[in-house]
C-alpha cells in the first residue's frame, strides 16, 4: 500500500516544497512515478511516506553528509525524505536539491541502494547461483 504523507517544519523552503507536494500535479506524478519504482521492495503492508524538511537544519547536524557541500556557499532549496514503513521499523533516505524534482530523485535513489544492499545481504550468493541454474536449465534451444 502507498501512502504520501507531508510535514511541515518553520522553513520557507520547507513551506514551498510543501505546497508542491500537496498541490502541483506534476510533483505528485513524479512522486507516484520514483515511489513506483521502489515497488520491488514493498509488500501490502508497506507504507511509503514523502517528507518535506527544512533544509537549514540539515546544515547545523554534522551526521548529515550531503553531496557537492563543498562547492555550494548555501543550503539547498529542497530537503526532501522518503520513508518505507513496515510495520514497527522504517527506514528512511533524504535528498537534497535546488529542484524539488533532483531533491526526491536522489532521496529514492539513496533508499534504493540501501534496500538493495539489505536484499542482498538477505539473498545469499548459493541462493542466487541456485536460482541462475535453475532458471537457464529450464531454457530450450531450437
Amino acid at each position: 500500500m502507498e501512502k504520501k504523507h507531508t510535514e511541515v517544519n518553520s522553513h520557507d523552503s520547507s513551506l514551498n516544497a510543501l505546497n508542491l507536494i500537496e498541490t502541483d500535479l506534476e510533483v505528485k506524478a513524479f512522486i507516484y512515478q520514483q515511489i513506483n519504482d521502489l515497488t520491488p521492495y514493498l509488500t501490502a503492508d508497506s507504507t511509503v511516506m514523502v517528507i518535506a524538511r527544512d533544509p537549514d537544519e540539515a546544515y547545523k547536524d554534522d551526521t548529515h553528509v550531503i553531496f557537492d557541500d563543498e562547492s555550494k556557499n548555501e543550503p539547498f532549496k529542497f530537503r526532501i525524505a522518503i520513508i518505507l514503513k513496515e510495520s514497527e521499523s522504517s527506514l528512511e533516505a533524504e535528498g537534497f536539491g535546488d529542484d524539488i524534482y533532483d531533491a526526491i530523485r536522489y532521496a529514492k535513489e539513496a533508499l534504493s541502494v540501501r534496500l538493495s544492499e539489505i536484499q542482498d545481504e538477505v539473498e545469499s550468493p548459493q541462493e542466487r547461483l541456485k536460482a541462475i541454474q535453475q532458471a537457464t536449465s529450464n531454457s530450450q534451444i531450437h
